[in-house]
């Protein structure tokens, strides 16, 4: 079966490029011809540039100032396209708009949206119809899938209530990541879908991961930014068992080492080896989870709803911290116990691998 897979794979963010490996892994292991359709918004490649631009306007000031992060993101972009094509399968031809994908005749059995925030209104990329397989031609021999896609934050349709509900209503199958995306569907749709795993949690990664040249324990910060009472609580942490901190992938005023240009292969790494991890990100506290570390997440509006879904579902609900939480902690570093964790979450996984599998089979 010739399967194409649509999703955030052309970014600067690890993680959405690892989800993207993930689904493309999985779906190859299967036997099928699979490529991600290599799909690069003109609005997203726009926010690209701007990482890796040595000079940046601040509005605020109404002056230019230096981007000292251009050198380490241009590093980290470089090594974020080679893995993309030394490890996948990218479709012949690039789209930069949703009428370039429209005027390609696919020759797909298939094809699969998702993962990652796809469907989000509140991201800087806002409604795009092409997340919801627009371009696919009702008449043509091709079914269509989500696999955990998700809205984000989005509470509401709004004006794009009808566009949305009748693009999804040609879905043959609907699977999401989190209940938020569940309930929006199903009151503004009325359409089911059905909860799985984030595709980063169904495959392997030691023949990718890089091993750091790290000998002390150290604690990993994977966080764009913190309040100095976060701050105050990782340097806790680092003095008390006395390690080191690293912040991956996000500068940090507290850390030993920030790195900014490293590869997915690395960035890996960097979290397998990890003594504690600290995040407020989904997919950081996913990592933790895949690695068997002991974390701590930081609960954000923007984020706490489906990192507190995925932590309730194996039993870690209470590794998320509020800031009030913060000085009363005591045993915050405290060893988790995988065992229990890993019997929940391997009966999730199996029933994700098999929602997937048999989407995929038209069952």
């Amino acid at each position: 079966m010739k399967i194409g897979i649509l999703t955030f794979h052309h970014t600067t963010n690890y993680v959405a490029t690892l989800q993207a490996y993930a689904l493309w892994k999985i779906i190859k292991h299967q036997g099928h011809e699979v490529e991600i359709i290599d799909y690069r918004p003109d609005k997203a490649v726009k926010l690209y540039l701007k990482e890796i631009q040595p000079i940046k306007i601040n509005r605020r000031h109404k002056r230019l100032d230096f981007n000292s992060r251009a050198l380490g993101n241009l590093v980290k972009s470089w090594k974020m396209r080679n893995f993309l094509v030394s490890q996948m399968k990218l479709s012949p031809k690039k789209y930069s708009t949703g009428e370039a994908l429209k005027k390609f005749d696919f020759d797909y059995d298939l094809v699969i949206c998702g993962s990652d925030q796809v469907w989000s209104l509140d991201s800087f990329r806002g409604f795009d119809p092409s997340f919801y397989l627009d371009f696919i031609d009702d008449q043509a021999n091709c079914r269509k899938i989500s696999y955990a896609a998700s809205f984000g934050k989005t509470k509401e349709l709004g004006k794009y209530k009808e566009v949305i509900c009748k693009l999804i209503s040609r879905f043959d199958v609907i699977s999401v990541r989190e209940t938020n995306s569940i309930q929006l569907l199903q009151q503004e749709c009325n359409q089911q879908a059905e909860k799985v795993l984030d595709p980063t949690f169904l495959i392997e990664y030691s023949e990718i991961l890089s091993f750091p040249q790290v000998e002390e324990k150290y604690i990993l910060i994977y966080a764009a930014s913190m309040t100095l009472e976060q701050q105050n609580f990782v340097r806790s942490i680092a003095k008390q068992k006395k390690m080191k901190i690293i912040s991956v992938g996000f500068p940090s005023k507290i850390a030993d080492k920030n790195l900014i240009g490293v590869s997915p292969e690395e960035w890996l790494g960097y979290f397998s080896k990890a003594s504690y991890i600290v995040t407020h990100l989904y997919h950081g506290t996913i990592f933790a989870i895949i690695f068997k570390k002991n974390f701590t997440v930081f609960a954000s509006e923007a984020r706490s709803d489906k990192i507190k879904d995925l932590l309730e579902n194996i039993g870690l609900e209470n590794r998320l911290l509020s800031e009030a939480e913060l000085d009363s902690v005591q045993d915050y570093f405290l060893p988790i116990d995988y065992t229990d964790v890993y019997e929940r979450l391997s009966t999730e996984v199996d029933k994700s691998k098999a929602y997937l599998f048999k989407a995929i089979n038209g069952r």
